[in-house]
């Protein structure tokens, strides 16, 4: 078996740089970047379109996406700042981007206790009384709790999740540098295999590091423990492609195809292709509804997505370029390119939507769901515009500053 220590890896060396925009923005992750954000957007909007983008694929989500994605750009982006200014580079540059991602995420927070939860309490909007449960009967508890990422309530549960993971890259990489990657990514198997025979709840019942009481069901739907196996793959794996490309720039690995061994691609088309099959038959009633729930379970990432996973994400590498080539896709990469901000409005316009109605399960008129389905999209797209406009002019400023200086 290839070691992902090895940049001698034959997908990764075999692999073709991805198009690039200036800066070494990788096109094509940008446009999946985006896809991935509509795709949860559309997921979580109370409107009838969560009932197609609900696991279209087979047994997998935006969220899975999102965070192996983040992590491989991640991955390559901080080999490549390492190679320019050293490990210290490096290690600013993701404490940067960590109090960053903080931040979006304390703001989303503040929002949430504040505008959502009166108008959740005002309006009797059951919904949103649901989601912030911990912090309408507890707010003295909650909001430090909160502070510390041990209070996630859904759909504000993915940025922390990100921003932990972010916390232990540092680690990760250190480690991978003396020992390669192969440690990393057998303990993250491990953890995650421990994850499904229940150590989040054991850790939960283990104690409470800061005496905040928070329930467990208020601590986030992902397990983090589950979770983590996708960050670590995926940032060992942009890691080593930014290895892979480092060491092959030249017209001769520029020329590369993204090719696997056809056994390989042909097996992941067929397991592509059952899950897709499954996805719209009726499980639960042929194998036990237990084994059916650990199996395809999202929030602990059981056994059947991880596969499901692999096999969609080994497609993607060898025919991603042909997709973004497509020209209705192109347009996502805006998305992908401002993806915090975005991610941000669109958990924003979701809990507007959930202020829309009265339930627990909001049911929406027709016209109000496409209403939203519209509002989501165009401040998304909106959101993405100022960013872009904003880099335009950091650039123009920087490149007229240098040209002053010279």
């Amino acid at each position: 078996m290839a070691s992902f220590g090895s940049t001698q890896h034959p997908s990764l060396k075999s692999a073709a740089p991805l198009p690039r925009k200036s800066g070494g923005r990788l096109i094509e992750l940008d446009i999946l970047r985006g896809f991935l954000l509509l795709w949860m957007a559309f997921t979580h909007l109370p409107t009838f379109a969560n009932v197609i983008s609900n696991q279209t694929f087979g047994f997998v989500s935006g969220a899975e996406g999102f965070i192996f994605l983040a992590a491989f750009m991640v991955g390559q982006l901080q080999h490549r700042i390492e190679k320019k200014r050293g490990q210290r580079g490096s290690l600013l540059d993701l404490s940067r981007r960590t109090v960053r991602i903080y931040l979006y995420h304390m703001g989303l927070v503040a929002v949430a206790f504040t505008l959502v939860a009166a108008v959740g309490v005002h309006f009797h909007r059951v919904a949103l009384q649901n989601l912030l449960s911990y912090y309408l009967a507890d707010p003295k508890h909650a909001i430090p709790a909160a502070a510390l990422l041990e209070y996630r309530p859904s759909l504000l549960d993915i940025l922390p999740m990100y921003i932990v993971f972010m916390i232990v890259t540092p680690l990760a990489r250190k480690v991978a540098r003396h020992w390669s990657w192969d440690p990393i990514i057998y303990v993250s198997f491990a953890i995650w295999a421990a994850a499904q025979c229940g150590l989040r709840g054991w850790v939960y019942r283990l104690g409470d590091p800061f005496g905040l009481k928070v329930p467990e069901n208020s601590t986030g739907a992902f397990d983090l423990y589950a979770w983590q196996l996708l960050w670590m793959v995926g940032l060992a794996l942009g890691s080593l492609y930014a290895d892979a490309l480092y060491e092959s720039q030249g017209p001769e690995g520029d020329n590369r195809d993204n090719s696997f061994p056809p056994p390989l691609l042909k097996l992941s088309w067929l397991l592509a292709g059952i899950f897709l099959v499954l996805r719209y038959c009726p499980l639960d009633q042929w194998i036990h509804p237990n084994l059916y729930g650990w199996l395809i379970d999202k929030w602990h990432l059981g056994p059947a997505r991880v596969i499901n996973f692999a096999a969609l994400t080994i497609l993607l590498v060898r025919f991603g370029a042909r997709i973004a080539a497509l020209p209705f896709m192109k347009p996502l990469a805006l998305l992908g390119q401002a993806s915090l901000e975005v991610f941000c409005v669109h958990v924003l316009c979701c809990l507007g939507g959930d202020a829309l109605s009265h339930d627990a399960d909001p049911h929406l008129p027709w016209w109000q769901q496409i209403l939203l389905l519209i509002v989501t999209v165009a401040a998304m797209f909106y959101t993405a515009h100022l960013g872009k406009r904003k880099n335009d002019r950091k650039r123009a400023q920087k490149a007229a500053a240098a040209a002053a200086a010279t």
